[in-house]
């Protein structure tokens, strides 16, 4: 997550200094970035900016499955903004290719934009299983504890009431 965010300021950054830096009038330009891979019902975070405009401008940015479409965002302004924002993936249950599309429309300009995002179905909890040694005799009763974490490694508040006893015939 981390990551993504400076991939996501640094890209930023790069096209800002690119377009400030000209002598000229620069035209008028956006910039919407996402991550490439999403995972299924998550957080994800789009940032969307308007450079140099010069009339007022209606930018709206869809996600589209097929023929479902989903407006995630929409800002009508006349001058330069920026402005990132979350919004919730979908539910997926196998990895899936749907579009991002970006229409940015004025009087006398009007630019559309599609791009592929991946969405991978949400991962199982991971379970750590601890022994008290590594190996046992025969006889020997066997001590352990499970650990439930979810795919970042971090502990799971959740505590499980089932107790099993294994017996040998």
């Amino acid at each position: 997550m981390a990551l993504t965010r400076i991939l996501i300021a640094g890209g930023l950054l790069s096209c800002l200094v690119t377009l400030c830096s000209s002598k000229t009038t620069p035209d008028p330009s956006y910039l919407v970035s996402f991550p490439a891979l999403i995972r299924s019902e998550s957080e994800a975070k789009i940032c969307a900016s308007v450079l140099n405009s010069n009339e007022a401008l209606l930018m709206s940015i869809y996600l589209t499955d097929g023929d479902q479409k989903k407006l995630l965002y929409q800002e009508t302004s006349d001058k330069d903004f920026h402005c990132c924002f979350t919004f919730q993936a979908p539910a997926v249950n196998k990895e899936s290719v749907q579009n991002i599309n970006v229409e940015v429309k004025g009087q006398t300009s009007h630019w559309t934009k599609d791009s592929h995002v991946k969405f991978r179905p949400k991962l199982s909890p991971i379970i750590f299983i601890q022994t008290d040694k590594p190996m046992y005799s025969p006889g020997q009763t066997v001590h352990f504890r499970l650990v439930t974490m979810n795919t970042d490694f971090i502990p799971l508040q959740q505590k499980y009431s089932i107790y099993q006893q294994w017996e040998r015939s």
